[in-house]
C-alpha cells in the first residue's frame, strides 16, 4: 500500500514537471510578458541580397508580424557587410518599428567583431566548446547591452545568458515532444518552416512558442517567403 502511494505521488511529480515544461508560468495560461520578440532569421549565406533590397526584406518582416529582424552578418571568420552599411541596416529598420539585431556566426575565439553601436547583437558559437562560448559571450557581455545566444536544441549551456534562442527545429510530432524537455521560461523557443508541412502547422508552432516561451524565433526568411504563409 505504502509502495504505491509512493509509486502515485512520484508520478505526479513527473507528471507536473511535464505540465510545467510545456505549459510554463501562471498555470498554463502562458508567460505573460508585454513586447516579445518575434524574431525572422535570414542566414544571409542561403540568399545574399544586395544592400538596397534591405527595405524589402523589413517590409516583410513588418507585413508578417516579425518586430525583430536577425541577419547574419559575420560568418567563415569574415564580415559580409562593413558597420557603416550594418548601421544603415539598423537605422531603416528603426523607422518601420523593427529592431534589427545583426547575427554572428563564431567558429574560433580568434574571430573579432565590430559590434560598436549596437544595443542588442546575436552570438551563434555552436563550433565552439561550452567553454570558449563562455569566454567569447563574456566578452561580449561586458560591451553590448544584450547579447543573445542561438543554441541547438539538447545542448545545455554551462553559461548564463540573458536571452537564450533555443533552435528546437523538429518535424511533428518530434517538435511537440521536445517541448516537455527543457525550461521554456528564460528562453525564446524556435520554429523550422522546412519542417512543417502546412500554414496550420506553421501557426500552431508559432503561436504555442510565442505563449509559452519568452519569444519566438523563426528560420528562416527565404524559406518562409517561398511558402507563402
Amino acid at each position: 500500500m505504502v509502495r504505491r502511494a509512493v509509486s502515485i505521488v512520484i508520478g505526479l511529480f513527473f507528471l507536473a514537471i511535464i505540465y510545467t515544461n510545456m505549459f510554463p508560468g501562471n498555470l498554463g495560461i502562458g508567460i505573460t510578458a508585454t513586447n516579445k520578440p518575434v524574431i525572422l532569421y535570414y542566414n544571409y549565406g542561403e540568399q545574399p541580397f544586395a544592400p538596397s533590397a534591405f527595405p524589402n526584406v523589413v517590409a516583410f518582416a513588418s507585413s508578417h508580424g516579425f518586430n525583430t529582424l536577425m541577419l547574419v552578418v559575420y560568418i567563415g571568420h569574415n564580415p559580409i557587410f562593413n558597420n557603416s552599411v550594418l548601421r544603415s541596416f539598423y537605422s531603416y529598420a528603426q523607422t518601420k518599428n523593427v529592431t534589427f539585431v545583426p547575427s554572428y556566426y563564431i567558429e574560433s575565439l580568434n574571430d573579432t567583431i565590430d559590434v560598436s553601436g549596437f544595443s542588442w547583437i546575436n552570438l551563434d558559437m555552436e563550433r565552439l566548446s561550452q567553454t570558449d562560448q563562455a569566454t567569447y559571450y563574456g566578452n561580449l557581455s561586458r560591451i553590448v547591452p544584450l547579447v543573445s545566444v542561438t543554441m541547438p536544441y539538447g545542448e545545455n549551456p554551462l553559461f548564463y545568458t540573458k536571452m537564450l534562442i533555443v533552435e528546437t527545429y523538429a518535424i511533428p510530432p518530434i517538435f511537440w515532444l521536445e517541448q516537455i524537455t527543457y525550461s521554456h521560461g528564460g528562453t525564446i523557443c524556435s520554429v523550422h518552416v522546412n519542417y512543417v508541412h502546412s500554414e496550420q502547422e506553421y501557426s500552431t508552432e508559432f503561436d504555442y512558442c510565442l505563449k509559452y516561451s519568452d519569444g519566438v524565433m523563426v528560420f528562416d526568411y527565404p524559406i518562409l517567403v517561398k511558402s507563402g504563409y
